[in-house]
């Protein structure tokens, strides 16, 4: 199992592919063979859903520059690095099904993402980041240069909003004082 990743990954560092599919492998730790040298460079899309990974590595954005899309769902993931603020093109970022039960603040500096999903965690608040640019327009979470689609499951489904209101609650729960 071990050197079929190896494998798997030394081909997409080879050939420079820009999608990488790790996805039920069973992996306890984030593969160090992602992280040796200079990274992945040309990556943008990593899928590593349904392995058993707890953490991530602090070097992530560094060795992973140019990640668009990070799908993480359905691991163990406790705690997310404040490095996660570095990837600044990630414009998706799928964290739902771990035991989260905070997000970082450095969430907050990733201007590009338009995507976050946080469901069925064990979040008790998001942290508090940039204001709506446009309230009325219910721009999101103030998160990036456009529209933010926030999916955090319990926080936004049992909120008793009507349809398509949702976000007030959230900005609720994302601007939530201490």
């Amino acid at each position: 199992m071990a050197s079929e990743l190896c494998k798997t990954i030394s081909v997409a560092r080879l050939e420079k592919h820009k999608n990488l599919f790790l996805n039920y492998r069973n992996l306890h730790h984030f593969p160090l063979e992602l992280l040796k040298d200079e990274g992945l460079q040309y990556l943008e899309r990593l899928y590593m859903k349904r392995n058993s990974l707890t953490t991530l590595p602090e070097n992530l954005a560094q060795k992973l520059p140019n990640l668009v899309e990070l799908y993480l769902h359905s691991n163990n993931i406790v705690v997310v690095p404040e490095a996660i603020g570095s990837l600044v093109k990630l414009q998706c970022l799928d964290l739902s099904d771990n035991a989260l039960e905070i997000v970082c603040p450095e969430i907050g500096r990733l201007r590009a993402l338009r995507h976050l999903r946080l469901a069925n965690n064990q979040l008790q608040f998001l942290p508090p980041g940039p204001r709506h640019r446009d309230r009325d327009a219910g721009s999101g979470a103030g998160i990036g240069q456009g529209t933010l689609t926030w999916h955090v499951g319990a926080a936004t489904s049992s909120c008793g909003h009507a349809p398509g209101t949702e976000d007030k609650c959230l900005e609720r729960l994302f601007y939530k004082s201490s």
